[in-house]
């Protein structure tokens, strides 16, 4: 438990002060520019994250599985980086002229109030820098670099887009956000790729290396790919239906709910970002026994953290909702609903993690498949009746599906 409390204090202070520059970054945006804009960011990021699920096709994840296993192994390490870097390039050009081309359709049926083409051409563009950032920064983990990959995945992009904000502001030419975001993308990729680059030469690795990596790679990392694109379409397809049923006013008071409640998960994500890498070695090793203690000590310390968190943020939801602005007090129902989702995700423990960390990637994406099933389902039943507390209802919906679904399977399988 102490292991696990030191990897994942560091994992959690740069995700606290990631959050912090986030809602920075969402108070600005909506008290500057106006809840449209908000909306319209949200939309556009989305569109990003979602263009970069696909492109990454589960090597995020699966350089996570694979890494630890290959302790001490510098030369098939250099390989499978080589290998993986190489289907990386191919799937973000395919992706980005996917973009490129649909980007009128895209425009058609998202966005209402603005010609967001110009927009959705700089997505298509931002995908190979954003795809690079998105694996390297997992190698970072997998060779057990913490603190960088802590810096670069929970603090550096929010901060850098929330200061490039404060300058836009302070020099009162109000840059449009959605650019200031493809800047951030620009800069914090770019210097990952140097200390990446730096500290690969230090431990002997080099993606230049002569050969090539024998065992097939995307026979087993798209499971997880379908996995993680399901997990990515689960939270954002809520505010593309919001966006098509309502309008971007509404996606900017349902995304900062979901900002809010994003709190709950900083224990779980951090535990489960420093524990993914141990999980895998655990596995490899056949040692069933340690996997089962370090999810019981995992699950002791998210119950003891997040349900005080919970408690506090039912209790004084206009104070938090106020933060973004008096429009979004309306929320508070909204908020409740979104924290409840959250924290069913929260104390079930890192299950998703230990999924594809145990080879077990394929029953995880099945189970996804039919969570994002029910989430779509209920979004278009409810967001017509309830407005964005329907969109909240059905992503509750979809996720106590999903993680006591996982939960259950991890014990019947006497993973956990």
């Amino acid at each position: 438990m102490k292991d696990i409390l030191k990897g994942s204090f560091i994992i959690f202070i740069f995700k606290v002060f990631g959050a912090i520059s986030l809602f920075l970054t969402y108070i600005l945006i909506p008290r500057y520019y106006g809840v449209e804009a908000f909306g319209i960011f949200n939309l556009i990021f989305a569109t990003l994250m979602i263009g970069t699920v696909v492109s990454r096709i589960g090597l995020d994840t699966y350089v996570i599985r694979v890494i630890p296993s290959l302790e001490n192994q510098n030369q098939e390490i250099s390989l499978f980086l080589k290998a993986v870097f190489k289907i990386l390039i191919l799937t973000s050009l395919g992706v980005s002229t996917v973009i490129f081309l649909t980007s009128d359709l895209i425009n058609s049926y998202i966005f209402k109030s603005i010609d967001a083409s110009n927009y959705l051409w700089g997505v298509a563009l931002i995908i190979f820098p954003y795809t690079f950032f998105n694996v390297s920064v997992e190698v970072l983990r997998g060779l057990d670099n913490i603190k960088i990959y802590s810096l670069f995945r929970n603090f550096s992009q929010n901060f850098t887009i929330a200061l490039l904000l404060i300058i836009s502001i302070l020099s009162t030419k109000l840059y449009e956000p959605v650019y200031i975001l493809f800047f951030a993308i620009i800069i914090i990729t770019f210097l990952l790729i140097i200390i990446l680059y730096i500290f690969l030469i230090k431990k002997n690795i080099s993606i230049f290396q002569k050969g090539s990596y024998k065992k097939k790679i995307l026979k087993h990392s798209y499971p997880m790919f379908l996995a993680a694109s399901v997990m990515f379409i689960m939270s954002y397809i809520d505010s593309f239906m919001i966006s098509y049923y309502l309008d971007e006013y509404q996606v900017g008071i349902y995304n900062a709910c979901i900002s809010l409640s994003l709190m709950l998960t900083f224990i779980p994500m951090a535990i489960g970002g420093y524990i993914s890498p141990k999980i895998s070695k655990a596995h490899s090793q056949k040692n069933r026994e340690g996997i089962k203690t370090i999810f019981k000590d995992s699950i002791k310390i998210i119950f003891i953290v997040t349900l005080p968190l919970f408690l506090i943020m039912f209790l004084f939801s206009d104070f938090f909702l106020n933060l973004f602005g008096e429009a979004f007090k309306v929320a508070t129902t909204t908020l409740l609903i979104t924290n409840i989702a959250f924290l069913s995700e929260a104390l079930t423990g890192p299950v998703g993690f230990i999924l594809n960390m145990t080879d077990n990637q394929h029953t995880f994406m099945k189970i996804l498949l039919i969570a994002l099933f029910i989430n779509i389902l209920f979004n278009a039943l409810l967001i017509p009746i309830y407005g964005i507390n329907g969109a909240s209802i059905a992503l509750l919906l979809s996720m106590f599906f999903w993680t006591i679904t996982s939960f259950i399977v991890l014990k019947r399988k006497e993973i956990i």
